[in-house]
């Protein structure tokens, strides 16, 4: 992992995801690339000379001025973007031209981002990007990672595994499979479909949890509660239409799970 994009508006909590970047890129020893978007006053597909054309020139000095001052807290490597444009457009094409490895942003935002995170403009970005994307919590300040919590329900983990596997690697981190248990499975067939999963990988720093829930409780609150529990850790979610993770990233209550996660949520969008 050798280049982490960070969108910033910069907003606080954009500042925080950058904070939490910097020290992600140290110890991935990763380059940070700084984005900046601005959406014009009739948008980009609509640019008409004069006024629109001094209003983007003077966006882009003074953003570019704002990304360099900000840029003086992190501690490697690191280059400053200022794009024009749509922010899920402009972001995707960023991290596809540049070949990042990750996408770190804010939960809320001043302005663009904060459309992002929530409702269909999250499934948006990811089904643009096959690169994973970190979201991180208002006020989150980082930790040392001890592990990566892999929320799943068992029907394809390997394949997921595999892709986690790189990640934790670089984070020298073990990977644990959090299946939450409302009883809709028969005996121990979580543990089995884990212990075959086990011996196929030979990965030892996989681990399973089964995690009892009650039936009323909805998924959302189980997660958050259990990410309460493990707050040296990274969520994450490989999110897809009609999956059973539908309702947390594809609906309204996104911003309910954003808002209240006190872990950092990444998102990989699953192979087709």
């Amino acid at each position: 992992m050798k280049t982490i994009l960070v969108p910033t508006d910069f907003s606080t909590n954009a500042k925080h995801a950058l904070a939490f970047a910097n020290n992600l890129a140290e110890t991935m020893k990763a380059k940070i690339i700084l984005l900046n978007i601005y959406t014009p006053t009739v948008g980009r597909y609509n640019m008409i000379s004069g006024v629109l054309a001094d209003e983007i020139a003077d966006a882009r000095r003074m953003n570019h001025s704002k990304l360099m001052r900000l840029a003086k807290q992190i501690k490697g490597k690191f280059e400053v973007l200022v794009e024009i444009g749509n922010t899920v457009d402009e972001i995707a094409e960023v991290a596809e031209t540049l070949k990042v490895d990750l996408i770190v942003m804010g939960t809320h935002g001043a302005s663009g981002l904060q459309k992002i995170l929530f409702g269909s403009n999250t499934s948006k970005l990811i089904s643009r990007v096959s690169v994973p994307v970190l979201t991180v919590p208002t006020s989150y300040r980082f930790k040392k990672i001890e592990k990566l919590i892999y929320a799943s329900n068992l029907k394809d983990p390997e394949a997921e595994v595999k892709r986690l596997m790189p990640i934790a690697k670089v984070l020298n981190v073990g990977i644990e499979i959090l299946y939450l248990d409302y009883g809709w499975t028969e005996g121990n067939k979580a543990e089995e479909k884990f212990s075959n999963l086990y011996k196929k990988l030979k990965n030892k720093t996989l681990s399973f949890k089964k995690q009892k829930v009650n039936i009323e409780e909805k998924m959302v609150d189980a997660l958050k509660k259990y990410a309460k529990k493990n707050k040296n850790a990274i969520m994450a979610m490989f999110p897809e239409k009609k999956s059973f993770l539908d309702n947390l990233l594809l609906s309204s209550r996104t911003e309910d799970l954003a808002n209240g996660l006190k872990t950092p949520l990444l998102s990989i969008r699953k192979s087709k």
